[in-house]
């Protein structure tokens, strides 16, 4: 049994390259509702999972989406790859309605489909395909670095 590497807010905002303060600050207004759950004076601890999350809101950002819709989004990736360990790509489908969704790149039917097929209710206006393979290798790598370089403050 291996030991799953979590790491501290601090840590883990330096992994995926993201201002502590402000994404705490994201965090109180309710921006990034998927953040681990602490107590006070305790720090979160993110699993690799959590970071999906984490990394796909600063990469979203810094895209120039707003903190509220890269929250919403970067959550609901998050929530799908740790429901499926092994996907090597999540798909969001924002559908008529203006609300988004996510699934497996194999569900998404071929465009020309799209005006007759319903996805959770709706037609599909866009899909969004987020490579979280890449992401997994890129957060364990940060992740090993970070481990190597930990100090008290983490």
């Amino acid at each position: 049994m291996s030991i799953v590497p979590k790491l501290t807010t601090v840590a883990a905002c330096r992994v995926v390259g993201i201002d502590r303060d402000r994404f705490n600050e994201h965090v109180a207004a309710g921006r990034f509702d998927c953040a681990p759950a602490t107590i006070p004076g305790r720090a979160r601890l993110f699993d690799p999972d959590d970071m999906i999350s984490l990394c796909l809101f600063r990469d979203l950002m810094n895209d120039g989406l707003d903190a509220a819709h890269a929250g919403y989004i970067a959550c609901a990736v998050g929530r799908a790859a740790r429901a499926n360990p092994d996907a090597k790509a999540i798909c969001f489908v924002r559908g008529d309605n203006g609300r988004g969704s996510t699934t497996l790149p194999e569900n998404i039917p071929p465009v020309d489909e799209w005006e007759t097929f319903r996805f959770s209710g709706t037609r599909i206006r866009n899909v969004t395909t987020y490579n979280v393979h890449d992401m997994r290798e890129r957060i364990a790598h940060g992740t090993d670095e970070e481990r190597s370089i930990i100090g008290p403050e983490d």
